[in-house]
């Protein structure tokens, strides 16, 4: 079912535009209008200009033009009011239009009337004498005869045009501006209107003719000045006149437009016939003669409106926010009411921001623009509910001779256009047909080219106040929103395009064209040049760079299990390839293979799995990267402006910087395998999340071993080793290979970053008596012996380096120890030991080689009960706590009894601490204490 923006009609079946616009006569003089001629009569004007009727059909009466004209007719008439009226430039209904409006009511005020009844009620005046002056049509260095009389100056022509020529002959053939009586007998003393239209233009071509002392554009400026004087004092004379359009049009007469400005200043009276949204309402009536049904017009405003209460009201997060969101609905309405069919944000980017240009023609240019635009979409039969900036076909040669022609960037923008939004492969259509193919319901709007073409239009001129080019992405949005496309579909679109453009730019959250390559398709395109191989290679030696220096051995995107080295006493990392699945290469591999069978350390590896998401990210930089390198390498070759080049340079450290935090990220989670009581194998892997990590101020192989760190040490206790080891009575002597051999091989051990845990842990027990240690010990037919007592380490300083765990070194139990070393003499005796190398150790009671002391349980074998006492310092507690909460864990199947006892120092504990943080939650657990003492 088609939705809103199809069920809206379209503005061709609504309104309807007058005859040249519907038939295509969209040459410039259409528009122009040149009030020399006018006056005239002569051929070649445009009725809708050369016809009272005609002109006031199509003319718009504002509220200014209005006053004017109603002023203007007072004072012809001899009311009081203002005789000297300077015209500023409005869009739309240009200053010579408001004077073509003032010579048809003086001449055929009943014709004027019937196209236009309030212009009935004005004052009559009777019949009034005008004449017209026209900058653009009286050329100082030839004679004027088209009054019948040949005239030099403004002042001839004046005085012709009212038949009193001889007044003012010989000022006129000597060029010599008259005084003030003179031109005041001119005048008369009937009604008189005097037009003058574009007068600098006059007095700047006459600046280069010498009289006398002066010049003929010297004496022009002051015969203005008289003029006005003379009007001023004139019962029933009125002077309208245009000097310029504005400063910017002045074409580097500046100074001359001051100097008459100021000379006139003092009485004239400054007009603008055309103000805010009338502006609206002169175009309309100038291109079409009927908008049709009020209803239907109505209901597209509203349409409008409510898009853009919905966008706001959502984005709203207050009272105030909500209201002021109603009051924009209700104003877009009355606006679209007034521009219809024209959406109201295409005469604001005309009139504020192509206002600003030199080349803008804010009447005759601007309305061709509009008449192009119209006629091309009317003959496309391809119209929306209005004509916005998205709407405007830049395809139509006509509209887009039209466009350069107020933009005035012709040459250096064409290619920009065809490249970028017309050419059947620019990115605008790229985004076309991505969209359309996604969203069929979206095809027929072009949602690509909509959004290029409004960019195209907003490139131009800048709003007063506004610093930088472009427009925000808000702006286009509330321009380009219609029923039916989404604002999400909109801004999707515009990121399209700004990886489609050539020569589309973002910056400072604005868009704009400029005829310099866009860096980010340049980029972009060069890029995509780079194989993936080349690609990956970048990232490997960033992550190979950010694994250098770390403190145990890692093996970087192994090809197989063979590829992370066995028999290595330290724990090694292996980061797994990008592109590893657990499909392809289960986990467990790398634990139970190595390089010729099966891996014998199986408790010194861990595995770090590839984040996918984070390597693309580092891919991507890595491309950038690559693309920028490239490109700053060939800078000549692309052209490239110091802007650019520095850009680039931006991207580059960008690059550097996404590369680095995305391999740092890369890697999701550590794998550890870990015996687990009750499981069906030897092992299970153990896994650890790595993205809720801070990984500030440590590099990634720092995260992963930190994330290992509940199961991976660099420290050991005597206690452990001596129980992990079995060293006792059943077990008096381990050698040390072996002891390295269980902790790197069986699960049971912990697993250490290296030997040096155990090389502390060695010499930390000699120095504290609880075990020994000694090299050249062999152990045969039951017995220990060692090459040399001296050799033993018992109770003593042992420095670090003198600990060897290789072959012929062990630990021993310390009654072992005391019966291998000398005996001690006390008080001049000596106690007798057995001789010297040899002690009594059955076979069976010694370990067999490389064998663990430690038994595992077996599979499905089961325990009753569980007694156990232990005793805990503040560190242990956490351990107890991970206890605590596995027998939680298994509430169901247990009855648990806990015996706590805890003594504090002698300052003792406080006890509302002790109930609050200890008794109070048991309380509320429902634990059943059964005995309380406190002491």
């Amino acid at each position: 079912m088609p939705g809103p923006a199809y069920r809206l009609s379209p503005w061709s079946s609504v309104a309807r535009p007058h005859r040249d616009v519907r038939d295509g006569e969209l040459d410039m003089g259409t528009y122009a209008v040149n009030l020399a001629r006018v006056y005239r009569g002569v051929g070649g004007v445009p009725d809708v200009y050369a016809r009272p009727d005609r002109f006031f059909t199509t003319t718009y009466l504002t509220e200014g033009l209005g006053s004017l004209l109603r002023d203007v007719w007072s004072s012809l008439a001899g009311g009081s009011g203002d005789r000297v009226l300077q015209l500023r430039t409005p869009f739309g209904g240009g200053k010579t239009h408001t004077l073509v409006a003032l010579l048809h009511l003086a001449r055929d005020r009943d014709a004027a009337a019937s196209a236009m009844p309030d212009l009935a009620s004005f004052p009559d005046p009777g019949p009034v004498r005008v004449a017209v002056l026209s900058g653009e049509e009286l050329d100082p260095l030839s004679t004027t005869k088209a009054s019948g009389v040949e005239t030099h100056t403004l002042w001839g022509e004046l005085a012709a045009q009212l038949g009193c020529y001889e007044l003012v002959a010989q000022h006129d053939a000597m060029g010599s501006a008259p005084g003030g009586d003179r031109l005041a007998a001119v005048l008369g003393d009937g009604p008189v209107l005097i037009l003058l239209d574009e007068v600098l233009v006059y007095v700047e071509k006459a600046m280069a003719i010498s009289r006398g002392e002066s010049t003929l554009g010297r004496q022009a400026m002051l015969f203005v000045q008289a003029l006005t004087e003379a009007v001023n004092t004139h019962p029933r004379a009125v002077m309208v006149y245009s000097l310029q359009a504005s400063v910017g049009e002045a074409a580097g007469a500046e100074g001359l437009l001051s100097q008459l400005d100021h000379l006139v200043s003092r009485i004239d009276a400054k007009r603008e016939p055309v103000t805010g949204d009338e502006v609206m309402r002169v175009v309309q009536r100038r291109l079409f003669e009927d908008l049709g049904d009020p209803a239907v017009r109505g209901e597209v405003a509203r349409s409008y409106a409510d898009l853009v209460r919905r966008q706001l009201v959502a984005e709203a997060e207050t009272d105030h926010a909500r209201r002021e969101a109603e009051f924009e609905a209700g104003r877009l309405e009355q606006r679209v009411l007034a521009a219809y069919p024209f959406h109201p944000g295409l005469l604001d980017l005309m009139y504020h921001r192509w206002g600003t240009l030199p080349s803008y023609q804010r009447t005759r240019g601007a309305l061709q623009f509009l008449a192009c635009v119209t006629h091309a979409l009317l003959r496309a039969g391809d119209a929306g509910a209005l004509i916005g900036p998205g709407e405007v076909d830049l395809m139509d040669p006509a509209t887009r001779g039209a466009f350069f022609s107020q933009v005035g960037e012709r040459e250096r923008y064409t290619a920009v256009l065809d490249g970028d939004i017309v050419a059947a492969g620019s990115g605008a259509k790229t985004v076309d047909r991505r969209i359309g193919s996604d969203a069929p319901a979206l095809d027929r709007l072009n949602v690509g080219t909509r959004m290029a073409t409004a960019v195209m239009l907003f490139s131009f001129g800048t709003p007063e106040g506004a610093e930088a080019k472009g427009v925000l992405e808000t702006d286009l949005v509330a321009v380009t929103l219609v029923p039916d496309l989404d604002r999400n579909v909109i801004v999707a679109a515009l990121h399209d395009l700004r990886e489609e453009e050539l020569y589309l730019h973002y910056g400072g959250r604005r868009y704009r064209f400029e005829p310099k390559a866009n860096l980010t398709k340049l980029v972009r395109d060069e890029a995509n040049k780079y194989a993936a191989d080349e690609v990956l290679g970048v990232v490997r030696d960033e992550l190979q760079a950010q694994l250098r220096g770390a403190r145990t051995p890692v093996a970087l995107w192994p090809a197989s299990p063979a590829s992370v080295r066995d028999g290595v006493a330290a724990f090694t990392v292996a980061y797994l390839h990008p592109d590893w699945s657990e499909e392809s290469q289960p986990l467990t591999s790398f634990i139970d293979q190595a390089q010729g069978g099966k891996r014998t350390y199986r408790n010194a590896i861990g595995l770090a799995i590839p984040d996918v998401a984070q390597f693309d990210r580092a891919r991507a930089a890595a491309r950038i990267r690559l693309a920028t390198v490239t490109l700053l390498g060939h800078r000549a070759t692309y052209g490239l402006t110091p802007e650019q080049i520095e850009e680039l340079k931006e991207k580059l450290a960008n690059a550097g910087r996404d590369l680095t935090a995305a391999i740092a990220r890369s890697y999701a989670q550590t794998a550890v395998p870990v015996r687990t009581v009750g499981s069906d194998g030897p092992y299970q892997m153990e896994l650890v999340d790595l993205r809720a990590m801070l990984t500030v101020g440590r590099s990634l192989h720092e995260l992963v071993m930190e994330a290992l760190s509940h199961r991976v040490f660099d420290r050991l206790t005597v206690t452990k080793v001596i129980e992990l080891a079995g060293l006792g009575p059943d077990r008096p002597v381990v050698a040390c290979s072996d002891l390295v051999d269980w902790f790197f091989s069986y699960f049971e051990f912990t697993k250490l970053t290296s030997v040096t845990p155990i090389t502390d842990v060695i010499a930390f027990g000699v120095g504290e008596g609880k075990l020994a240690y000694a090299t050249g010990v062999t152990v045969a037919d039951g017995a220990v012996s060692v090459r040399s007592p001296e050799l033993i380490r018992y109770r003593t300083v042992v420095p670090l380096d003198e600990i060897d765990l290789g072959t012929g070194a062990f630990i021993l139990a310390p009654d072992v120890a005391a019966r291998l070393t000398p005996p001690v003499a006390t008080g001049g005796e000596t106690e007798p030991k057995p001789p010297i190398g040899v002690t009594t150790v059955t076979s069976d009671e010694l370990p067999g080689a490389g064998k663990p002391p430690v038994k595992p349980p077996a599979p499905g074998e089961v325990v009753q009960q569980v007694d156990m006492r232990l005793r805990v310092g503040g560190g242990g507690l956490f351990g107890l706590h991970r206890a605590l909460s596995w027998l939680r864990d298994n509430a169901a199947s247990l009855n648990v009894e806990v015996t706590v006892r805890a003594a504090a120092p002698p300052s003792g504990i406080d006890q509302v601490r002790l109930r609050n943080g200890f008794i109070e939650p048991l309380e509320e657990s429902g634990a059943e204490i059964t005995q309380r003492d406190l002491q």
